[in-house]
Parts: structure tokens; sequence; C-alpha cells
């Protein structure tokens, strides 16, 4: 009997021996303490490996009793071997320090969202020098295809589309803002606070299926969660702001960051044309707050938040008069007005939202999120003008040069509105996602793969009443010469009243797959110098190269019940980073690092009451979803250059664009046709390069080439002609012959050939304390027509945007010199103390927003251009603390 037993006991002791495993784990960080991921971590002479996931850690088994050899290998870093006695439990390896080698190109960025979605490092605060201080001014500079005409408002257009067509959210949370303001200086302030910003996501197009449904882009910011005591303060001629941020709680399981924003633009205001009073008042307040009910470790907790947003937006204008000159060298013309009335605005929103997240494991996490946003706007003026154009004298020889010669029109005109609209947008939102196990094909193929879903619902309530209207009298106010002459435009008295329901819903697959492999290269490169000329070889063996795969599957449905229309968009995107190595001029062997990306997919923008409502107010229910193909083929490139990171993004695309609902434009005033009756297209080319051309400060380039044109449905007209065979007014001239015209595609009223635009900053040489930010942008001219609402006369083109805007900063405490005043109170407890001279318009150039079309005595028209602000100065004081 006893033998039987030993018998079993020899049998299954290897087995049991060979079940004994232990668990090793670690972390893994550069030099910096920066989490790495995707790093190999191999057993050598084994077939046992893994990788780091996205916060460094990885994990694998061994045997117990034995003496292993585990190797580190990660793509820009030296290679690390580990010699580690396994015993009977677990083992933890700790923190484990990789080194940079020298020699190889640096990804600047460790973590994307997607191949689609663009990741910008957020500015130092007050860094930026912005005449409004609103946030969209750094995504105007930094935000691939991104544009903007106006420096005072925070809209802006994406590859042709105008701001109706961009998704924002701020934490998951969907932003609205008021639809009544048709200036950029009533706008005041927008709803991204700079001071809570940790990271910014931005796509131009092919975006995501787990994102909304927009024609153009997406801003996706996330704001940031308090680990400790913080805040700052800014103040300036301009206004002033001010935030903190603190953890709370047992444990410190709940932190909030809060803070308000007080702005007055009369100063710059004062800058425009148009002379008079301006009272522009704008204050907000917004506040997030977290608290995690459980907390397990940070792949297991469940936390509830609270975002709230309150601003007041208050704008009153008295013009006093205007004096406007315009015309060529040859022939120049002068306006000038006086004007009797006032303009008031009030803008008042809320947004409130709250939200549950529960991460249940690394793998599975579920977000529960209820929002609200409501909106007060009014909007009243009366405004008499009394206007005089004049020809000016343009010989510079004569005494009366840049004089008036000549009166060539007077007249007057009325501007009134009573508008009020009231808005209720209430929101339910349920996203989730799956990830699951990662699975090792073989020792050098690992695919990681995970699924995304969510349901929207959406309840949408306007209350709108308008009334306004416009009286234009060419020949004498009230007592015209010619009853012909006195017209009322613009006339609008409706009251609306819409609800709409909104539900949407959307599934993603994401699969990844990384493939390492033993690569052998042989290089020959011919180098020059100024002396000489030789050729370079040099063979290589690298050791678990890799490249990366990565496609995206995603649709998105909804139904919409105000018209009963459903729609579907099934979104694609992939992306491919190959093995590619170089050899440097040094005889070094270096990855270079390049993702090759493609995305395609439609893109239905159901219409909002602004789309619904016609040029004359009333409401069309019939009005259809916006739609667009979109396909978008682009590379990102990581290089170095004097020892320090740079990116280049290039990207080339086509949007093909039917059930188009044609608008006008004036100023930041949109006014659609609420008609599905035009068919576009939009193709271009995008390309920036981001990183630190000056140690320690990072700067953006980027250009833009854009062709959008559209094709409205029966804009069939007549064009008549004179004796001469040309183009003459019926009415004015004798008629011979008249011509049907099929105008076709004509330009959008976005359409910009070439744009560019820089951030740069600097630092003096041996005074590194100053600094220097300078913005520059420039648009070529956009196209522009007569308020006839006759699309196809809208094929002017107004003068070239161009402005520089520049910021000299002056750090009285920063990181280097803090030590110096911790012995000084008060002054001991800044992290930062910075005063900065800020020059807007530092050119003086004149920019064109719109035009005001006038007549003459002749009955002739004259497009007489509308200014923005010229030159001013700032001073502003920021601290951190």
């Amino acid at each position: 009997m006893k033998l039987h037993y030993l018998f079993l006991l020899y049998f299954f002791l290897p087995i049991l021996t060979l079940a004994q495993t232990v668990n090793i784990s670690g972390r893994i960080v550069d030099e910096k303490g920066r989490k790495i991921e995707n790093v190999l971590v191999k057993v050598a002479n084994t077939s046992l490996f893994t990788t780091s996931n996205s916060k460094g850690t990885f994990q694998l088994t061994a045997k117990e009793n034995s003496s292993i050899t585990i190797i580190i290998t990660a793509l820009n870093y030296e290679q690390k071997s580990l010699n580690v006695r396994i015993h009977d439990i677990d083992l933890n390896l700790g923190t484990i320090t990789l080194r940079q080698n020298e020699t190889q190109t640096v990804i600047v960025e460790s973590k994307r969202i997607s191949s689609t979605i663009e990741k910008i490092k957020p500015p130092d605060i007050g860094v930026i020098p912005s005449s409004t201080g609103n946030f969209e001014d750094y995504l105007k500079l930094t935000g691939l295809g991104v544009t903007s005409n106006n420096e005072l408002t925070s809209n802006y257009n994406v590859r042709g589309g105008n701001y109706d067509e961009n998704l924002i959210y701020v934490n998951g949370i969907e932003i609205y803002r008021p639809l009544l303001a048709r200036s950029g200086q009533q706008e005041g302030l927008s709803f991204i606070n700079s001071a809570f910003v940790e990271n910014i996501y931005f796509s131009a197009g092919g975006f995501d299926a787990n994102y909304g449904d927009k024609l153009s882009s997406v801003l996706d910011v996330q704001y940031k969660e308090a680990t400790e005591f913080k805040g700052s303060a800014q103040l300036s001629l301009m206004g002033a702001e001010f935030h903190i941020e603190n953890v709370f709680g047992k444990a410190n399981r709940g932190n909030f960051i809060t803070g308000a924003r007080y702005r007055t633009n009369a100063y710059v205001l004062n800058a425009l044309p148009t002379k008079g009073d301006y009272f522009p008042n704008f204050f907000d307040y917004q506040a997030l707050v977290n608290y995690y009910t459980v907390y397990n470790n940070e792949d297991s907790y469940q936390k509830i938040f609270f975002l709230g947003h309150f601003a007041h937006n208050n704008y009153k204008f008295i013009p006093k008069t205007k004096t406007t000159q315009w015309g060529t060298v040859n022939e120049a013309y002068q306006l000038k007005i006086f004007y009797e009335g006032e303009e008031r605005s009030n803008f008042n929103t809320f947004t409130g939202a709250v939200g549950y997240l529960w991460k249940v494991n690394k793998k599975l996490n579920f977000n529960l999120t209820t929002s609200t946003f409501f909106s007060d706007e009014n909007e009243e003026y009366d405004i008499l003008g009394e206007y005089l154009i004049n020809t000016l004298e343009t010989d510079p020889s004569k005494e009366e040069f840049g004089d008036s010669t000549q009166n060539i029109g007077v007249g007057g005109f009325l501007n009134h509105a009573r508008n009020n609209l009231e808005t209720w947008v209430i929101t339910t939102a349920f996203t989730s996602k799956y990830q699951f196990n990662t699975k090792n094909k073989d020792e050098e193929t690992a695919i990681n793969s995970s699924i995304n879903w969510g349901l929207n619902h959406k309840y949408e309530q306007y209350n709108d009443v308008l009334s306004e209207w416009n009286i234009i009298d060419s020949a004498g106010y009230i007592i015209p010469l010619d009853i012909d002459n006195l017209s009322i435009a613009n006339l609008i008295k409706t009251s609306n009243f819409t609800a709409n329901t909104n539900v949407t819903s959307f599934a993603q697959y994401t699969i990844s797959r990384v493939k390492r492999k033993t690569k052998i290269l042989t290089f020959k490169q011919k180098i020059k110098t100024d002396s000489l000329q030789y050729i370079l070889f040099k063979k290589d063996t690298i050791l678990n190269a890799p490249n990366n795969l990565n496609f995206t599957f995603g649709v998105r449905g909804g139904y919409r019940f105000f018209n009963n229309e459903p729609w579907l968009t099934p979104r694609f995107n992939m992306s491919f980073s190959p093995r590619n190595y170089l050899l440097t001029q040094e005889g070094n062997t270096s990855r270079r690092n390049v993702r090759f990306k493609l995305s395609s997919g439609l893109y239905f923008q159901p219409p909002s009451y602004r789309e619904m409502r016609d040029l004359y107010g009333f409401v069309n229910p019939s009005v259809l979803a916006q739609k667009s193909w979109h396909n978008v083929l682009g590379m990102d490139v990581y290089v170095q250059m004097w020892g320090r990171p740079f990116k280049i993004v290039a990207e080339t695309y086509y949007k093909h664009m039917w059930d188009i609902n044609p608008y006008e434009i004036d100023n930041v005033k949109i006014r659609y046709y609420a008609e599905n009756n035009a068919t576009a297209f939009a193709y271009g080319f995008d390309a920036k390069i981001n990183g630190e051309f000056i140690k320690g400060v990072e700067s953006h380039f980027k250009i833009g080439l854009l062709q959008i044109k559209e094709d409205l449905a029966g804009d069939v007209y007549t064009e008549y002609y004179n004796e001469a065979g040309e183009v003459a007014v019926k009415g004015y001239e004798t008629i011979t012959d008249s011509a049907v015209i099929y105008p076709g595609y004509i330009p959008k009223q976005t359409e910009q050939l070439i744009t560019f635009a820089i951030f740069f900053q600097d630092k003096i040489p041996n005074y590194e304390n100053f600094k220097i930010a300078v913005n520059m942008q420039y648009g070529s001219r956009l196209p522009y027509g007569p308020p006839t609402f006759n699309r196809y006369q809208d094929i002017l083109k107004s003068r070239a945007y161009f402005r520089v805007d520049l910021g000299i900063i002056y750090d009285l405490i920063n990181v280097e010199n803090q030590a110096k005043f911790k012995n000084k109170k008060g002054l001991n407890q800044l992290d930062k103390l910075s005063i900065s001279l800020n020059a807007y318009n530092l050119l003086d150039f004149q920019n064109v927003v719109s035009y005001n079309w006038l007549q003459d005595i002749s009955g002739r028209y004259y497009a007489i251009p509308n200014y923005l602000s010229g030159f001013r100065l700032n001073l502003k004081l920021v601290a951190e603390f």
C-alpha cells in the first residue's frame, strides 16, 4: 500500500512542480518619471513575454525556484537586462527606469485617443497675446485646418465649414452657446476656461463614431483633477480672472477646481472705426467637482462629478460717428456717418451637468451623464444713421490731397430690433467601453482590441420672438425725392415655439496589432561636406523591431422626432507605423517614426433651430440633416532637431456634401435659407510643425490650402446687355439683348485659398526671464456679395486678413529663481509671477469683417467695408500659487 502511494507521488510530483508559478510585475518609466507604454518585457531564452500598458505597468508569470533574465526593450530607449531569482511568492520589481537613446528620434506624444484625433499641448497661463482672452484663440493658431478672420469672436471655421458645424466637448459634455449674437464684440467670454484645461484633443474631420453628428470638426477638452491646493490670478487693463483647486474629504477622495472671469473689452472696441460709448461687461463662474465614492485602485473605482457654468454677457453701445475710407490710389472715397440711438444685448447662459463613472476594472467601464443648457438672449437696438459719401483728392502734388472734393451721396437708414430667444437643451448620455484581453498569436505578435458603445437622448426647446427691420433711404430721410428709393429691408416679425427630440447611439470596435521581429539593415548613404563627398556604409541588426497596425470600425445611428428623419453613418479609420530606420550623418542607426493614417465615413448634421429658421424668421419643419462624406489621408512624422523632438502633421482631404442648407454671413451672424437645395464639395491640404524651436518653449507653424464650392438648385437668372454688349442695369439703360445664366458651382463664403498661422515663443539670450510670444495669422480673400439673398452674386472678393499680435513677458518669479523668495512673506507662496506687455494688431492692419451697401445720388451701390480693431497695448499681471 505504501508503495502504491509512493508511486502516485512520484508520478504527479513533476506536474505539481510545473504548476507552481508566480507573478512578476513592475512599472516602467523614463528618466523624468513619465510612464512608458508598449514596452516589450521578455524572459530570455523562452517564449514568455508581455508589454506594458498605458500606465507603464506589466505582469508576466514564471516558475518558482528558478533564475531568469528579464530583457526590457523599448523604442528609443536603451535595452535593460535584469537577473531575477524567483521564490514561492509574487515578485514586484518596483519602478524600472529606462534611459533614452541620444541618437534616436523621440515620439512627441505617448498616448492618442485615436489616429483621427490630434493631441495639442495646452499653453502656459497668460502666454497667448489675445485681445479676447478666449481659449479658442489658441486653437486658431494650433489646430489643423482651423481659420478665423475676426479676432473679436470665439467662432472659428474648419476646412470651409461654419461655426455651427463644429462639435465642442468638455469632459465628455457637449457645449452650446447663444445664437443671437450678430457681431464678435457682443459675444463676451467663451465657455472654456484656459486655467482649467489639462488636455486638448482636436480633429478637423474624419473623426470616430463615438463623437456626435456635425459636418466639420470636434474639439474635446479635458479639465484637470486637482491633487493639491493650487491657483492662479490674472489682472489686465481689460479685466481679471482667478481660479483655485484643491482636494477634500476622507483620504482626499474629493477634488474641485473653480474660477471666475470678468472682462470688459471697451478699450479694444474704441479702436474700431465706429466711435461712440461702449459698455461691454462680461462675467462667468465655473466649477468642476469630482468625488470618488469607491476607490480600490486606478483601475477600479466609482466617482460622481458635477460641472457647472454661469455666464452673463451684457453689451451696450451708443454710436456717435463713423468715418471709413476705401478705394484705390486713383479712385478713393470716404463715408461719414452720424448716429443717434443705442444698441443693447444681454445673454445669460447656464450649463449644469452631473455624471457617474464606474470603472469596474481595467477592462470595463460605464459612464452616465445628464446635462442641461439654458440660455436667455435679448437683443434691442434703434440706430438712426445719416451718411455722406464723398470722393477724395488722390493727387499727392495737390495741397488738398486726401481731402473731400465732391459729395456723391447723401442718405439715411434706420435699424430696429426687439428680439428674444429662450433655449433649453436637456441631454442624457450613456457610454461604455470593454477592453478585450491581449492576444499573443506568437512570440512576436500581440493584438489588443476594444469595443465602445453608447446611447444619447436630447430634448431641445426654443421660444423665439423676432421683430426687426431696416429702412434705407438714399435720397433724403423720410421725405424722398423718389418713392422708389424708399425700401424696407430684412423685415422680420415672427414668433416661434419649437420643440424637438433626438435619439442617437453608436458602436465602435478598435483593433491594434503590434508585430516585432529582428530586422537586418544595410545602409548606403552619400554624405556631402564643404570639402569632400563620401559614401557611408553600415550594417546593423535591430532586435524586436516593431510595427503597429490599427483599425477602427464604427457606426452612428439616430432618429429625429421633429420630422421623423432617421440616419445611419458608418465610419472607418486606420493607421500604420512601419519598421523604418535611417542612418544618421554620425553613422548611428535611428528609428524614423512615421504614422500613416486614413479615414473615411459619413457625417450627417440634423438641423438645429437656427438652421430651420429661414431668412425671414419662419420655421421650415421639413429641413433635413445636411450630409457629408469625409475622406482624409494623412501622415505624422516625428523628427529630432537640435536634440529636441518635433512633430510634423500633413493631411489631404476631400468632402462631398449634399442636402446642404445655404446661408448668408454678416460678421458672425449666420442666416440660413432653411432649404436643402444645394450640393457642395471641398478639398485641400493642411500641414503643420510644432516643437521647441527655442529650448523650453513650444512653437507652432501651420499652412492650409482650400477649395470649397456649392451649387444651389434653381439659382438661374437673366443677364441684360446694352447696345455695346456690356452688362446693363434694367430700368436705367436701354436693353438690347439678354441671356439666361446658370451659375453652377460658386465659392462658399468661407473659401480661403491660402491660410497660415504662427505661434512662436522665444527667450532673450542671457536674460531668459524675458520671453516673447508672437501670433501671426494670414488668410487670403473671402467671397462676399450684395445683401440680396442671391447666392450667385456672392463672388466678389474682400481684402486678405493679416494680423500680428506680440507679447513681451518678464518672469519676476519662476521655477529657476523661486528659491530667492523663500524668506519673503507672501512671495514665497508663489510658483510664478510675471508681467507682460501685449501689442494687439501690431502692424495696425485694417482687416475687413463685413460690408455696408449704400447708394449715391445716381443709384449706384457702394460696398463700404467695416473694419476690425486697430493697434492697442495692454498690460497683464499673472500669478500662480
